[in-house]
């Protein structure tokens, strides 16, 4: 149950400083395409899957045991996050997650292609 709240809590804090950048639909979006890729990896993200699904989040996460919801939320958000910066950028991704967060950690640079 913390595992959902805390999911959902995330899930918030990401949608209010990215609905600015990407209106509501577009994150919403975003989240959709994350939880179809993701569910290849977990299987309980089918759910979520929809446009309504993020509702489901929650639910979905409460009926999983506390490990399995972590490594599934974790697994969703972070193939938000790689999508997230696909689109906008690393540069960008990272203000948006710096002003929800203020304490997060610089990434690791990323290999690029020369």
């Amino acid at each position: 149950m913390e595992c959902a709240a805390a999911a959902w809590r995330v899930y918030e804090k990401l949608n209010a400083r990215l609905a600015p950048l990407l209106g509501p639909a577009g994150v919403q979006a975003l989240f959709v395409r994350s939880a179809k890729l993701a569910q290849a990896e977990f299987v309980s993200l089918a759910e979520v899957a929809t446009p309504e699904g993020m509702k489901k989040l929650g639910t979905s996460l409460q009926a999983l045991d506390p490990a399995d919801a972590t490594q599934v939320a974790a697994g969703l958000f972070g193939t938000f996050l790689d999508l997230m910066t696909t689109f906008i950028g690393e540069r960008l991704t990272v203000l948006v997650l710096r002003s929800a967060w203020p304490t997060i950690d610089d990434p690791a640079p990323r290999e690029t292609k020369k």
